[in-house]
């Protein structure tokens, strides 16, 4: 099915533009996340230096508060000096605790850190330092860094070097609150991801259902124009022969059997003319749910007898077989009229459509489970199976040879299903196949049969004609 330019173009310049939106929303966000990410890891960084500085002027407080203090004066333990011990200089000096100095005034002895302030006489006082006080001032300002050694800090974590007593330790952020930013930064671009995939999938659907709109479009568009055609065609036939056996009539050309033979082709004409101008109108009357029905009770195998009766008046001359099966006594609710309708277009589907040779057509009517039961078949040209559905759409004719050399409109079968939906029932087509004929069933519900006595004056409508 070909699509008119002006759809193709609105169609690729809406994908177009959903796909440009969706693009840059993705790599919006996933850049968006990244720098968000690095942003908290300067910021994690940045409190490291600081806290890193903090750590290394609390300790040269704490050194100029001993080396400060008069001379001959032993500093006494307090925080964040744990011990003070009092050796000789010469034992400072050649001990084989003793190490190289740091900033002038720290010693380290071992793993200890201490302040050393001479006393004089030869004696020096070291002050030694908590090792825990840097952790606990760490601790305290920051709970998300940690001091650890050089060594054991992991490749791409930032780290804050420090000075001495403490320049084997550096300031980092906590293992589990860098891993945290990491695990937030993978949960934004998994929600990015998921949040793309469900636009994509939008987006998927959007241009899907726009295209099929536009499929849609364009399909009732081209049976609109084929609904045109042929009811052009139709109307141009009648017209044409009634314009033509008149001038013969008036031309005085014809003897007076000729004049009623003309005469009569164009009452037939005019009816077939008539007919067509019907069915029309039944599409504005019983479709869009704009048509009141008058529903009741009635005898719906008596309305079927009656339409098969005006059927068989038509098709006698065609040798057509029609052969009844109908249930006395069927009773339902339903508009007359409508039904009417309704009985008449399947059986005129069915005898336009059976084979040429030797036409069959069968009418059936019982009760199932409450419900009416009309079935119509024919032994005609069947129904592809994709076609099934789509013949009761407006303007639809199958596309087969045969359909398509045979006078139509394709508003027929519309018509029936819209008046059987309204009340409630269902209509349905089967057929084997192409050749094999087709049956259309239609199911009224609500539907009951009289007591024999009640409809005893019926009962020799049912067999076979």
């Amino acid at each position: 099915m070909r699509l008119g330019l002006g759809h193709m173009v609105a169609f690729v310049v809406v994908a177009l533009v959903l796909n440009a939106q969706f693009t840059w929303w993705v790599v919006y966000s996933l850049r968006d996340n990244r720098e968000r990410l690095d942003l908290e890891r300067g910021m994690v960084a940045c409190r490291s230096e600081l806290a890193a500085q903090r750590l290394t002027a609390r300790l040269l407080e704490s050194e100029l508060a001993v080396t400060k203090l008069p001379a001959g004066v032993i500093p006494s333990p307090t925080p964040p000096f744990a011990e003070v011990r009092v050796v000789d200089e010469t034992e400072l000096a050649l001990g084989p605790a003793d190490s190289t100095k740091g900033t002038p005034g720290w010693v380290r002895l071992g793993e200890r850190s201490a302040v050393a302030r001479p006393l004089g006489r030869g004696h020096v006082a070291l002050v030694f330092l908590d090792p825990m006080a840097p952790f606990q001032w760490l601790a305290a300002s920051d709970p998300d860094l940690q001091l650890v050694s050089r060594d054991n800090v992991q490749e791409g974590r930032p780290k804050a070097a420090l000075g001495s007593p403490l320049d084997r330790f550096v300031v980092t952020p906590d293992f589990h609150r860098w891993q945290e930013l990491v695990d937030r930064y993978r949960q934004r671009v998994v929600g990015v991801l998921l949040e793309g995939s469900f636009f994509l999938a939008a987006i998927v659907t959007a241009v899907v259902l726009l295209w099929r709109v536009l499929r849609r479009e364009g399909s009732l568009e081209r049976q609109h124009q084929n609904f045109v055609s042929a009811v052009t065609h139709e109307l141009k036939t009648p017209i044409a022969g009634i314009r033509l056996a008149l001038e013969t009539v008036l031309s005085g050309r014809v003897d007076d059997e000729a004049r009623t033979r003309f005469l009569n082709n164009a009452v037939a004409d005019s009816e077939r003319l008539g007919d067509l101008v019907e069915k029309v109108l039944d599409v504005t009357r019983y479709t869009g749910g704009a048509h009141r029905f008058r529903l009741g009770v009635g005898d719906f195998s008596q309305l079927l007898e009656d339409e098969v009766g005006v059927a068989e008046r038509r098709v006698t001359a065609r040798g057509v077989a029609l052969e009844t099966a109908i249930t006395p006594g069927v009773q339902a609710t339903f508009d007359p009229e409508a039904m009417a309708i309704v009985i008449s277009n399947l059986l005129e589907n069915a005898l336009k459509y059976a084979q040429k040779e030797s036409p069959q057509v069968r009418v059936r009517l019982v009760l199932e489970r409450g419900e009416a039961v009309l079935e119509v078949q024919d032994n005609g040209v069947g129904i592809a199976a994709y076609e099934l559905e789509s013949i009761f759409k407006p303007f639809y004719r199958a596309s087969d040879e045969v359909t398509r050399r045979t006078p139509g409109t394709g508003i027929g079968l519309f018509v029936v299903r819209e008046i059987v939906v309204a009340h409630g029932g269902r209509i349905s087509a089967s057929s084997p196949g192409p050749g094999r004929g087709s049956t259309f069933r239609l199911t009224l519900p609500g539907a009951e049969v009289l007591p024999e006595e009640d409809f005893s004056e019926y009962s020799g409508t049912t067999g076979t004609r």
